[in-house]
């Protein structure tokens, strides 16, 4: 019935506004004689010239323009400007992640939404999902198997484990087969969790070998720091490796045994799914990390 008087101020005829408001006019004449009824008042007085708004008709007009343009706010999805836009965002991944992607989506954040802040937590299996469901993390970056109901994922491609040695290693004056590789003491990085085993142990398991890990540590730039100035090697995705392994003095080889690839994903909690800056964001995040798998390739 708003919308029917607001119409009839801007037309100030019961025909035309009936026509662009998609009803007959004798629809039209009904809704304004509940106007009146409404309002106490004839709000339109008929002249040569069309309706004439009464004086309670006109106090009501801005009013009302005002009044349905807030319902109309409150209908209309919200719109989403990167470069205007403050807040922070939490976002959880694993060490390897924070090394070997953010950068690159960073970068990229900064030049288009310079007030947008990032704040980044460790994922951690055990807890990563219930962080997404209570909101306390609004993206996370990590590689998982199967994503809990109401945890959107999107996936990222695929990342193979390449080893790396410090330069002038003995093992790199031959071929590094599987004899050799065992023969070296390794470093293991362990992001937690219950089985102390990594990719590379399991692989062995399969086949009836084993190999000897000198160190455990939780973290990848450490463990390159360690394969850099000993004569243990490390396991590490090859987009961590041709990022860092270079810089710090360590020689990228295949590994001689069959490994599964890195499958990273995004994801997120359904509440978020339709929310435009979240998915500003999420897309930026694709678009980078997909780019910097590509790369690496």
């Amino acid at each position: 019935m708003l919308v029917s008087l607001q119409t009839l101020l801007q037309e100030a005829h019961v025909t035309r506004a009936a026509e662009r408001l998609g009803v007959t006019q004798p629809a039209m004449s009904r809704t304004l004689g509940r106007l009146r009824v409404l309002f106490d008042d004839p709000l339109f007085v008929r002249t040569p010239a069309g309706l004439r708004p009464t004086p309670r008709a006109e106090a009501l007009r801005e009013r009302l323009d005002a009044t349905l343009a807030d319902v109309a706010g409150l209908i209309a999805p919200p719109r989403f400007d990167p470069a205007s836009s403050r807040g922070v965002w939490r976002i959880s991944t694993t060490d390897y992640g924070a090394n070997s992607m953010l950068p690159r989506v960073l970068a990229r954040l900064h030049r288009e939404a310079p007030y947008l802040d990032i704040a980044v937590d460790v994922w951690r299996d055990d807890q990563g999902f219930r962080e997404l469901e209570a909101g306390s993390v609004q993206l996370a970056l990590s590689s998982v198997a199967q994503a809990p109901a109401g945890i959107h994922g999107r996936g990222l491609g695929d990342d193979h484990f390449v080893t790396l040695l410090r330069t002038g290693h003995p093992a790199l004056a031959q071929p590094l087969d599987l004899d050799a590789f065992l023969r070296i003491p390794q470093i293991l990085i362990h992001m937690g969790g219950v089985d102390p085993r990594g990719v590379v142990d399991l692989a062995l398991e399969r086949i009836g070998r084993e190999r000897r890990v000198a160190v455990r540590v939780a973290n990848f730039m450490a463990a390159l720091a360690m394969a850099a100035r000993t004569d243990m090697l490390v396991n590490v995705p090859r987009t961590l490796a041709r990022l860092y392994a270079g810089p710090v003095g360590l020689v990228e080889r295949e590994i001689p045994l069959a490994l599964p690839q890195v499958r990273y994903a995004l994801l997120w909690h359904e509440r978020l799914h339709h929310d435009p800056a979240h998915s500003w964001l999420r897309t930026l995040f694709y678009e980078e990390i997909t780019a910097a798998l590509v790369a690496s390739a």
